[in-house]
């Protein structure tokens, strides 16, 4: 089904208003396939405006199909301009901040003309169609050879920074438009860091090292982590590994449409504490993945999703012990029509 639509009747089945301005550079692409424009309009009725400032202006013109390029001149309002092609008597709104939202309410003639719909847009990119499911498969793909990659180059006196270097090169060599978000290399001390540090560290023997990594193809992302021991690991560090590869072996097979996701993290939760590490298991296990790499559904405690078949997401147990060591394995993972299947393979 054609985006926009599904968009209105999405909004008619809520009695929210047909008409949108879309602000979120990652919700203008999902209805454009095009990044780089100021906003898009979707009118109830009638062709949908893409206004693009001029130094994007001919290349939206180039790349687009099916919706409006409107030049936004330097010093032209974008609100008042938004307002002007429209004379619907609501708006709904992806988000802004405060003060643009107070321009476009001006722009309309008052803050009761709008209303926050975001919630309809993140509903829609959280079932992804085949199209997209191909092209986060892509994005897989990429980020299995730069794990590989990584894990190759992963040596006593190799710098954190060297392995990172070498994975988003091969990616890039392969056909990656970019990385999905900055590559995370943490060894010794500083996996215990989820988000690692600053990549300062040279490897040394005994080190565990996690790899958190992601590859961008045609706007989509992908997303994984390993966690590699230079030698041998101490019986404290294999007991840890084994225990998070447990963790997310069970919170794949409780996986599949209509499963709560908080009982899919909680299933995961529930290895790790049954290990006695609970408390060393400080994150959500999961989020989805699509053109960001955080998105809709989240596995969490307190997640009120309900998986359904198209959704993408990582699955991503971990341990973390301060002044220790840590330990993360995370795929992107499709849910299927009756369970769940793993993009990520390296």
């Amino acid at each position: 089904m054609n985006r926009t639509k599904a968009l209105k009747q999405a909004a008619t089945k809520q009695d929210k208003p047909a008409t949108f301005a879309i602000f979120n550079q990652n919700n203008i692409t999902y209805f454009t396939n095009f990044s780089g424009a100021n906003a898009l309009l979707i009118p109830e009725h009638g062709e949908n405006v893409l206004y693009v400032s001029p130094v994007n202006y001919e290349q939206a013109k180039a790349e687009t199909r099916g919706v409006e390029i409107q030049l936004l001149r330097r010093g032209e309002n974008l609100m008042e301009k938004i307002a002007k092609q429209t004379s619907a008597t609501k708006i709904c709104v992806d988000n802004l901040g405060i003060e643009s939202w107070r321009l476009l309410a001006k722009a309309v003639g008052g803050e009761e003309k709008l209303e926050v719909a975001n919630s309809l847009i993140c509903e829609l990119r959280k079932k992804k169609n085949l199209d997209e499911i191909h092209l986060i498969r892509e994005a897989c793909k990429l980020s299995n050879l730069g794990m590989q990659t990584a894990a190759k180059t992963i040596c006593v006196g190799v710098k954190e920074k060297e392995i990172a270097a070498e994975a988003e090169y091969a990616m890039r060599k392969a056909g990656s438009d970019g990385v999905a978000f900055d590559t995370i290399v943490a060894s010794g001390l500083c996996c215990a860091y989820p988000h690692g540090t600053f990549m300062e560290r040279t490897i040394q023997q005994g080190d565990l090292v996690m790899v958190d990594l992601g590859a961008t193809f045609r706007f989509y992302r992908s997303d994984i982590t390993r966690t590699f021991s230079v030698g041998e690991p101490s019986e404290e560090q294999a007991k840890m590994m084994q225990t998070v590869k447990l963790a997310q072996q069970v919170a794949l097979g409780t996986m599949k449409p209509g499963v709560l996701a908080k009982d899919v993290d909680a299933a995961a939760r529930r290895v790790i504490a049954d290990a006695g590490f609970g408390e060393f298991f400080v994150h959500n296990l999961g989020h989805g993945v699509g053109l960001e790499v955080h998105e809709a559904p989240i596995l969490s405690p307190d997640s009120k999703d309900v998986l359904e078949e198209g959704n993408v997401v990582t699955v991503e147990p971990g341990i973390y012990l301060p002044g220790f060591c840590g330990v993360r394995i995370e795929d992107t993972v499709l849910v299927t029509s009756d369970g769940a299947e793993k993009l990520t393979h390296a």
